[in-house]
């Protein structure tokens, strides 16, 4: 009880230290139109209402705080003051209200979104992120599936996915989402034995494939002027996330898509020792079930990955040519992953 009248009288004696709040709207609209007349139209109050104000603050500080002229009012020295300070306090209490107003609509958003996309996408890219898209939505359930098959034979299964490439088909809209550069990719400890340099120096090391990505490493080479290279051996895996595992664990080198090993680059668990040429798959692309489209958690979804692209940092070490390759010719292969 004591430490509740405690907090009450320091309230009232803060709020006695602070001149009228509803005159220090009045003031500043004063001193930004430049006369009572226009500030009492902005405010949608007569023009006795807002002398009066002004009269109520000037009384409060025991100075006058404008110049009446002919065409108008000026701030004196000591209203200048005081509007410098009163606009600076009104835009940090705007940006407060505008952030806690898309806080509170962000929370209000509430439904199910059943997200479908490439095995390796999901582990490699999206699930690390989901944790950020449950913070801003908490109310939303993501339904994740993968699949390689063409959405379209999906049917109603899903309302947001992600492919490698374009899918043009009746009910679903397809935009680009983000490019798919690639670059050989290894553990550095594979580079201690044989470091690569230049791209002659993989005939020393065993490059590593997948079953969607087999055309991968000879577009690469012929690419990179080498189209004849022959490696020291050759390994399969059946998907791109094992074949990425096993270049992480030192089994080879991988041509890698730079999007799915950002966190392996940036934990040095995998290192990009040649950095062009960048080759380019089809670009990842968002699949969106056109039924589901206005739903609004749906939105919600779209908007968080196509922001979550925009900022992935998916050219570690690249060359200005390499950069250049995001309008090169995409290199041709299946789109299963």
């Amino acid at each position: 009880m004591r430490t509740e009248k405690r907090t009450e009288k320091r309230s009232e004696r803060e709020a006695e230290r602070l001149p009228p709040l509803n005159a220090l709207r009045h003031f500043e609209a004063v001193a930004r139109l430049g006369s009572f007349a226009a500030a009492a139209s902005d405010l949608h109050v007569t023009h006795w209402a807002v002398g009066k104000q002004i009269r109520l603050l000037e009384d409060w500080f025991g100075v006058p705080l404008f110049e009446r002229r002919s065409r108008g009012v000026v701030p004196t020295d000591q209203g200048a003051a005081l509007l410098n300070d009163v606009e600076g306090a009104f835009a940090r209490l705007s940006s407060s209200v505008t952030r806690l107003r898309h806080k509170s609509t962000t929370r209000r958003i509430a439904g199910v979104v059943r997200v479908n996309t490439l095995a390796s996408f999901a582990l490699c890219w999206l699930i690390p992120r989901l944790a950020d898209f449950q913070a801003r939505y908490p109310d939303i359930e993501v339904r994740l599936s993968t699949t390689s098959r063409k959405l379209r034979y999906v049917g109603d299964a899903f309302d947001v996915g992600v492919r490698s490439g374009p899918e043009e088909a009746a009910g679903l809209t397809s935009t680009a989402l983000m490019p798919d550069l690639r670059l050989p990719a290894c553990s550095p400890a594979v580079l201690k034995t044989h470091p690569i340099r230049t791209v002659a120096d993989l005939r020393n090391h065993t490059l590593l494939h997948s079953t969607s990505t087999r055309t991968a490493w000879s577009d690469w080479l012929r690419e990179a002027g080498a189209p004849g290279l022959q490696s020291a051996r050759h390994l399969d895996f059946d998907h791109v996330f094992l074949q990425l595992g096993a270049a992480a664990e030192g089994l080879g080198v991988t041509l890698a898509s730079l999007p799915l090993i950002e966190r392996e680059i940036a934990t040095g668990s995998l290192v990009c020792p040649i950095t062009e040429p960048a080759g380019r798959g089809p670009d990842y692309t968002l699949v969106v079930n056109k039924d589901r489209a206005n739903d609004d958690a749906v939105i919600a979804f779209k908007k968080w990955i196509v922001t979550a692209a925009a900022q992935n940092s998916a050219e570690p070490g690249t060359s200005e040519r390499a950069r250049k390759t995001r309008r090169s010719k995409p290199l041709a292969e299946s789109s299963r992953r």
